[in-house]
């Protein structure tokens, strides 16, 4: 059977909205309500990857009152940790015990105001680069793959510190485990193609047996600076293209 995992960085805003507006349902607020519509039309499975903090908001004051809800919709929405907040390479040179505090806030703080089912044993780390001790410290907090960026074979590239024989596997379409710890290649940024271009992005990728498609929750918003008024559109095109080829949604914790 062929798989694809779907995963959104980045996230935190629609959680401080949630909190400001007062909001009686997780689904009140359009960016969950969206994303629950493209569940209900393709059994879409989703992660969202979370910053503990942005301006004004943490985590820490997220209230509990949609834990039901959460719990709920377990079973197609998961939460995990993606960095402390929004910064360019936070963990590249980071030590075991930033990373491992970090993660595990986050950690503490999902389990608080959605549930131990809500909690995914995957991520991807901001800008996916971590040292082997900040890597031991993801592991120790339960987590058990990492999603990464590893270029092309005309632009190789590597995440968490693994050496380039190892990213050429990876980057071609392999799941490799090392320690424990399963590694694999995110296939396509949604928000980084055109519309126009979705398709013939996605040729040459649908003959591999397993995907991993992500895009970052602030292109959804009019006010941010690079917004994507067709952020849904383009999402449904991609889901649209892989259920013609064949594929299913799962997470990426079900495919190693």
């Amino acid at each position: 059977m062929k798989t694809f995992c779907f995963t959104i960085d980045d996230n935190i805003r629609f959680i401080k909205e949630l909190e400001e507006t007062g909001a009686e349902s997780l689904f009140d607020h359009p960016y969950p309500a969206m994303l629950c519509r493209l569940h209900e039309k393709f059994g879409i499975k989703i992660q969202l990857n979370l910053f503990y903090r942005m301006t004004g908001f943490d985590l820490s004051m997220a209230s509990d009152r949609f834990k039901n809800e959460w719990q709920e919709n377990a079973d197609w929405l998961k939460l995990s940790f993606h960095s402390e907040r929004e910064n360019v390479y936070p963990y590249q040179h980071s030590g075991y015990h930033e990373v491992f505090g970090d993660c595990g806030a986050v950690h503490r703080e999902i389990l608080r105001f959605a549930s131990a089912a809500s909690l995914a044993n995957t991520t991807t780390v901001h800008y996916c680069q971590t040292t082997p001790d900040g890597t031991q410290a993801l592991a120790d907090c339960g987590v058990k793959g990492l999603l990464g960026l590893f270029g092309t074979n005309e632009k190789p590239s590597t995440s968490y510190s693994l050496d380039e024989e190892k990213a050429s596997e990876i980057r071609n379409g392999k799941i490799l485990t090392l320690d424990g710890m399963a590694y694999a290649a995110i296939d396509m940024i949604v928000n980084s193609v055109k519309h126009e271009n979705i398709t013939s992005t996605l040729a040459s990728l649908v003959p591999r047996e397993t995907l991993r498609v992500m895009i970052h929750e602030q292109y959804f918003y009019q006010d941010y600076k690079a917004y994507q008024p067709d952020f849904e559109e383009k999402l449904t095109t991609v889901f649209e293209i892989l259920k013609q080829n064949g594929y299913e949604s799962r997470f990426f914790e079900e495919m190693i």
